[in-house]
């Protein structure tokens, strides 16, 4: 009986246990983690440095930091499949770069905890003074971990009679103040040397992970990140990684066991940041040396942007879009409701007064901008004086719950308030080189996105630009820039976009001005033959060799763009004439006369009196069956190509054809003279020919006749005799200028001069 009272005893003291442990494990379910990328942005395959997605982790479970004890510090790693760009911010205590990618627990400053403030480790509230060095935070908890990460400056874990971090009025963290203050913003850094190129690892050292337990959740939120979707796509086409985006790896380790699901993220698709549409808007432009180009005067040609997809360029800061910004006037405008944007409201700037803000505070975690600063909070540095808070914030269209929080602790020792800021909005830059002595290009200063409805954005012309597009910002002034200062051979135009529409496919017309005086005399402007004229090529801005090039954001692959770049050219003012058939042979000779008619002084008439020699190409057989001539010219003494008529070489040279004569020549002897004087061609050149004869004059208006008789003879004679007008070849249709447009009419010289009926 009493072994069976004892038994009864145990029983129950294991059932009793038995009830103690299944509470507790339901109450306290293992610490886990849920990873997301949110909402991968598209990012340009031309760029170095693309701000990538957000990455956040969703954790509930675990245990809870009793309180009055140290939080349990992690590592956090984010290995991506391209290199890494953030920028680097300065050098760790530990040697490594620290850069400008955060990692902010629980959403502070946001619509989660809109009266939350941010407090970034290291701050004097919330100093780094541990052993493990910069950026690495102790949190004592309160015991509640929805308090773990609330941005109490000065807060639980103080030492006796202390009132402040700091230890007094000293202005640096006492000695016994590693722990003060509740961070809930930290800094990244990577293991590279300062400055040097970035691998494709980020670290998050110490981070003190409190498990929320059943109460509460943690959010974890990695934003900041930016990559070389560039070699991204260079990697993609060797075999290394996919082409058609960006992965991320997540990993986590320290003295807290957790679960991480979905390690493995897409943070951004790659995708071309400029349509392959982009490009010279009409090719081979030719414009004739002898006719004057006054500013505007023609069409010109033109060099077309053309957005790759919607949200491909972007404007620095959210302050250069609000109509109401921090100390000037932004180029949009909010126009109300839920799902608004802002509506392009036109450039007012004028003169050098451009509409370009301070940058405001992008302090909104989970907000997208559409901007090139990521999350930025850069008060209290010399960053720009002192951003203010956009209003509401986040702007309307942004967000939809304004937050309330206004303590300011971004600053730390490791220049952690200038994470997220961008250089400069999108830069577009076209560049023209070989472009002829004599000639000015000039660009607008201000050019109108267009969306094909209407009016989205605007781009600006800013100077001062290095050579590859790099430079503050500085607004041309006036309405147009010449980019040739001093007649260089080649310029180059770079436009900042202010405004652009992020739901709209915009486009961006950069019209070139050619202008020029001719001055004859001197051979200017220079002539160049079409293939060897002006040439465009535009791309992103700044641009540079590689992803390691330069700390400039946003920045870019060199420009290749289009693999055809000719763009103008300047051609000789020339007269091409058909003589359709003449002949040496039979009996029978060939007598040519070609008339300069470039003296014209008809009423409003645009002819400019010129002069030059003119080069004949022979086409037939010779009557003993050999070949036809080679071409010969009127003013060299043996074949080749008329020299061009310059300083050393005047109307009355032999073999010049002024304005107001004619040039008579017969195919049996090259007999024949100019007004009064030689012709300059050469004795029995084409004697025996027969077939038919072009000839260029180096002058743009002339007209010619061509007479066949008997050997000898004249009009007066017996025999069979024969006259007909030279056919001029070229026309001023637009076949000239547009080559492959449905347009009738013959053209070979790419110029508009006069043309008969043929």
């Amino acid at each position: 009986m009493a072994d069976f009272r004892r038994w009864i005893y145990a029983l129950a003291l294991v059932a009793l246990l038995a009830g103690f442990t299944v509470p507790v494990s339901a109450q306290a379910p293992p610490l886990e983690c849920i990873a997301n990328a949110g909402v991968p942005p598209t990012v340009r395959a031309e760029g170095f440095t693309e701000l990538l997605g957000d990455i956040t982790l969703n954790c509930t479970g675990g245990v809870p930091t009793p309180a009055g004890s140290v939080v349990p510090p992690v590592n956090v790693t984010i290995t991506i499949n391209t290199y890494l760009t953030s920028r680097y911010l300065a050098t760790c205590k530990n040697g490594n770069s620290c850069v400008e990618a955060l990692l902010i627990i629980d959403e502070p400053h946001s619509a989660v905890n809109p009266g939350r403030p941010i407090l970034a480790c290291g701050a004097t509230t919330a100093p780094d003074s541990g052993p493990s060095g910069s950026n690495v935070c102790a949190i004592i908890s309160t015991g509640n971990p929805a308090l773990t990460y609330d941005g109490t400056p000065n807060g639980y874990g103080l030492t006796t009679g202390a009132t402040t971090c700091t230890g007094g009025d000293s202005g640096t963290p006492a000695a016994d103040s590693y722990s003060c203050g509740r961070p809930n913003v930290f800094q990244g850094q990577t293991t590279t040397p300062a400055v040097a190129g970035q691998t494709n690892v980020v670290t998050w050292l110490g981070v003190p992970l409190d498990p929320p337990g059943t109460t509460t959740n943690r959010t974890i939120r990695i934003t900041n990140i930016r990559a070389s979707a560039h070699d991204a796509n260079g990697l993609a086409t060797a075999g290394t990684f996919t082409a058609s985006y960006i992965q991320a790896q997540i990993s986590i380790s320290g003295t807290t066991s957790l679960a991480l699901n979905n390690p493995q993220q897409i943070v951004a698709f790659i995708g071309p940041g400029l349509s392959p549409s982009t490009g010279i808007t009409a090719t081979n432009f030719s414009f004739l040396q002898c006719i004057a180009q006054p500013s505007g005067s023609v069409t010109e040609p033109a060099f077309t942007f053309v957005e790759g997809f919607a949200s491909s360029w972007k404007a620095k800061n959210i302050a250069m879009i609000l109509n109401t910004a921090a100390g000037a006037t932004g180029n949009g405008t909010p126009p109300g409701g839920t799902n608004a944007y802002w509506e392009y409201d036109g450039f007012s700037g004028s003169g050098g007064t451009t509409n370009y803000p301070k940058d405001l505070n992008q302090n909104v975690p989970g907000a997208i901008y559409n901007t090139e600063s990521g999350f930025m909070y850069p008060a209290g540095s010399s960053l720009d004086g002192t951003p203010a808070d956009p209003t509401p914030n986040p702007p309307a269209g942004i967000g939809t719950v304004p937050v309330t929080a206004t303590s300011l602790a971004m600053a730390n020792g490791t220049n952690i308030q200038s994470a997220g800021v961008a250089d400069a909005g999108t830069r577009l830059q076209v560049q023209i080189s070989n472009i002829p002595g004599g000639v000015t290009v000039t660009v607008p200063n201000v050019i109108d996105l267009y969306n094909g409805t209407g009016y989205s954005g605007v781009a600006v012309l800013t100077n001062t630009t290095d050579a590859s597009g790099d430079g503050p910002f500085n607004a041309a002034t006036g309405t147009s820039t010449v980019i040739n200062p001093g007649q260089a051979s080649s310029g180059m135009a770079v436009y900042e976009i202010l405004f652009a529409d992020p739901f709209s496919v915009e486009s961006l017309t950069v019209t070139t001005v050619v202008s020029y005086s001719p001055v004859l005399a001197s051979n200017l402007p220079t002539p160049e033959a079409p293939a060897n004229g002006a040439q465009a090529i535009g791309g992103f801005a700044p641009f540079g060799p590689s992803h390691s090039s330069g700390t400039q954001i946003p920045r870019f692959y060199t420009a290749q763009i289009p693999t055809n770049p000719d763009y103008f050219s300047i051609n000789r003012c020339a007269c091409d004439l058909l003589f359709p058939f003449v002949t040496n042979q039979g009996g029978y000779d060939t007598g040519i006369a070609i008339a300069n008619t470039s003296m014209d002084n008809l009423t409003n008439s645009t002819a400019k009196a010129q002069f030059g020699g003119v080069e004949f190409w022979y086409y037939g057989t010779l009557a003993n069956g050999g070949a036809a001539p080679p071409p010969q010219c009127t003013n060299v003494a043996s074949p080749g190509t008329c020299p061009t008529p310059n300083a050393t070489s005047s109307s009355s040279a032999i073999g010049q054809v002024p304005a107001g004569q004619v040039l008579t020549y017969v195919l049996s002897t090259s007999g024949g003279s100019i007004g009064t004087g030689p012709n300059g061609l050469s004795p029995n050149w084409a004697a025996g020919f027969e077939g038919y004869i072009i000839a260029q004059a180096q002058f743009q208006y002339c007209h010619a006749y061509a007479f066949i008789a008997a050997q000898g003879g004249g009009p007066l004679n017996a025999g069979i005799s024969e006259g007909y007008l030279g056919l001029v070849l070229d026309n001023n249709s637009w076949n000239c200028a547009h080559v492959g447009l449905d347009v009738a009419g013959l053209c070979r010289t790419n110029q508009s001069a006069e043309n008969l009926v043929h």
